[in-house]
């Protein structure tokens, strides 16, 4: 932390102003008066004079100072000299609830791919999350004319009173996640939207719900011709349905994706660590699409596992997933996909469904079991070490398990599946798991199978939406599809699966026993 920084956040809380809201406020007083003061140079030597000039100008927007005259006088003294920007960036930086701001290494990246573009008109939306770096490009780009966007009161003074003396920049107190900047549009846009809330008040009907998608429809309508939109997305941007499967293709019918490329794990901790990919659109036609992933390497980013594609390869895909056009198991993908297996989606031949949410704290002696990641191992599930507890079975009929449903985790590290037999007592489903529930066309055992093959695995991995921690939703899975063979060929799969798997258990057994037995016979004769 900055020497400086530390000591006035030192005197400030011990006036009681704390929070990062309180903090920021009493910044933007003592910035304000600074500026108002340009021209009134002379009340700075009257401390009454000065007190009550603050108060006369800085109140009806930052509201009442909440201190004394003295207060305000050691404050002012403390706060004039130190840089607004740092200040902000030093009090959010460990915000886990608040704004997500981009950080140095990501802002330095986009500034490259900025001076090489040389726009004319650039947009950057909620310009207070790119605080790191943003006086440099504005300064580096002083003939380009910059538009910065907020919807936050506090931060549109922010921005004035950081950027406002600039030529080239216009401060715009607007949402982006209703209709906009009307009539407007830009050679260049950058965004970091919000993930996955849903504003109240949108003005006009969008293709999404939510924010990430409205900001992305929304920021492409400003696109020139030839412009270029940078945008940081969540994963599910990328194959969910829900309104994304009409944004990509209003992508595809209107413009062209240029890149996408995953962005590493924890770039935006404290506030979220799910998956996000930068997106690069364009808005005239692109015969090749960049794929791969960025890495942070000694504070600076580098593109790794960069792969080329045709745009008419990266549109045959039914969605977005690069995560499948990069994998290891890359060309056994491209066969599943190109063979003449019927397939189908998981959601037309089983019932998917996510499992009950239940705290640690609600376990309790109880006649209802609940089935955890943590009992399934190797592919089986052990019925014998199970978490109970206590509650009408009607409000747990829906979470309920049955003889042949496949689960499948949905949190933790690891990928796992089994497939469930009926037990002498009720058995549901944790949050932690999602249930596929096969119908007449399918088999558990088979699904299962499926799911733990190569194909199987790097297409869930897929709908990944967390980073090291996973993240699937069930409405994703049930968008998986699954080849479709006749019930009899199923049963032969699944006999010939568990025979083998049989015999392997029992070698193992057989291995270990004989192991331990020669282990002891030799420690035998060290006494």
């Amino acid at each position: 932390m900055n020497t400086n920084i530390d000591l006035v956040l030192n005197m400030l809380y011990q006036r009681q102003i704390s929070s990062r809201e309180q903090l920021l406020n009493e910044m933007l007083r003592v910035k304000m008066t600074l500026k108002k003061l340009e021209d009134n140079s002379n009340i700075m030597r009257d401390k009454e004079k000065l007190f009550q000039f603050m108060k006369k100008t800085t109140e009806d927007e930052l509201g009442f100072f909440p201190a004394d005259r003295d207060d305000f006088l050691d404050i002012f003294a403390t706060l004039k000299d130190i840089d607004l920007i740092d200040f902000t960036l030093e009090i959010y930086k460990n915000d886990r609830m608040g704004i997500v701001f981009s950080p140095i290494y990501l802002s330095t990246y986009i500034g490259e791919k900025v001076r090489k573009l040389q726009p004319q008109k650039i947009l950057i939306t909620e310009g207070e999350k790119h605080l790191a770096g943003l006086k440099l490009l504005i300064e580096q780009l002083p003939n380009s004319e910059f538009t910065l966007t907020t919807q936050l009161k506090q931060m549109d003074w922010l921005l004035k009173l950081a950027f406002g003396e600039y030529p080239n920049v216009k401060i715009v107190f607007q949402s982006i996640y209703t209709e906009c900047l009307l009539k407007e549009s830009y050679d260049y846009i950058y965004s970091l939207p919000s993930f996955g809330f849903k504003p109240d008040e949108l003005g006009r009907k969008f293709l999404t719900r939510d924010s990430d998608g409205i900001a992305m429809e929304s920021m492409l309508e400003h696109l020139n011709e030839k412009g270029t939109l940078d945008i940081i997305v969540p994963a599910k941007i990328t194959f969910a349905g829900m309104g994304y499967e009409k944004l990509r293709a209003y992508i595809t019918k209107n413009f062209s994706v240029k890149s996408i490329f995953i962005l590493p794990e924890g770039t935006f901790r404290p506030v979220t660590s799910i998956k996000t990919y930068l997106f690069t659109i364009k808005g005239n036609l692109q015969s090749n699409i960049e794929i791969g992933t960025l890495e942070l390497n000694k504070g600076v980013f580098n593109i790794a596992d960069e792969k080329v594609i045709t745009t008419e390869e990266f549109l045959a895909q039914e969605d977005w997933r690069i995560e499948l056009l990069l994998s290891e198991d890359d060309e056994n993908i491209k066969r599943f996909k190109s063979s003449n297996l019927e397939k189908v989606k998981l959601k037309e031949v089983a019932e998917v469904f996510r499992g009950k949410s239940i705290l640690k704290r609600d376990t309790s002696l109880g006649s209802i079991s609940v089935l955890n990641i943590s009992n399934i191992e190797n592919g089986e599930i052990d019925y014998a070490e199970m978490d109970t507890i206590a509650e009408e079975e009607r409000k747990i009929k829906r979470y309920e398990l049955s003889s042949g449903d496949v689960v499948l985790s949905c949190r933790g590290t690891a990928i796992k599946s089994a497939v469930f037999e009926k037990q002498d007592k009720t058995i549901i489903a944790s949050a932690n798991l999602i249930v596929v529930r096969p119908k007449e066309k399918i088999k558990g055992e088979y699904i299962k199978i499926f799911l733990e093959s190569p194909i199987g695995l790097a297409i869930t991995k897929s709908f990944q939406r967390g980073t090291t921690i996973m993240n699937i939703n069930h409405a994703d899975i049930m968008e998986m599809e699954i080849p479709l063979i006749t019930i009899s060929e199923q049963q032969e799969m699944i006999d010939k699966y568990n025979t083998e798997f049989s015999i392997y258990k029992r070698t193992i057994r057989e291995a270990e026993s004989r192991w331990g037995n020669i282990k002891n016979s030799l420690y035998q004769k060290l006494s």
